[in-house]
């Protein structure tokens, strides 16, 4: 039996990645909902995540050895406005048009970003270093 293509165990290493941050913006929203509101609670939470996010696909999914981090992190910031702003108009819509709770419409919001975030990490944000020429 061959072997799965690299891009498999990527692919595989983002969607763990996703997973585990999914959970952890989705805990926060639900701890944080409880004395501040469906609404805070998506913002107060949201930063954390995001930090968890860069670090663990920086360091596992996309391998961090490369050292162009101030581009990354300021490629990483654009990608987290664009995605920020397409998971939260997610997250309005469903909550204004569903009864689902704050936090059901959270997690579902952050899954529906997930694929514009792993192909602007795949092109551009951790795109591989170009060989000296």
């Amino acid at each position: 039996m061959p072997p799965f293509h690299p891009m498999v165990w990527k692919l595989a290493r983002f969607g763990v990645v996703g997973v585990t941050v999914m959970i952890f913006f989705t805990g926060l929203n639900w701890l944080f909902g409880h004395w501040l509101g469906k609404d805070a609670s998506f913002l107060l939470a949201y930063p954390p995540a995001v930090a968890l996010h860069y670090w663990l696909n920086k360091t596992w999914t996309f391998g961090g050895a490369r050292t162009h981090s101030v581009r990354q992190v300021s490629e990483y910031l654009l990608m987290v406005a664009v995605t920020f702003a397409v998971q939260a108009a997610v997250f309005m819509g469903l909550t204004t048009t569903t009864s689902l709770p704050g936090w059901a419409a959270a997690g579902l919001s952050n899954l529906a970003q997930m694929f514009l975030t792993f192909l602007a990490m795949q092109f551009r944000v951790f795109r591989p270093a170009k060989p000296p020429e």
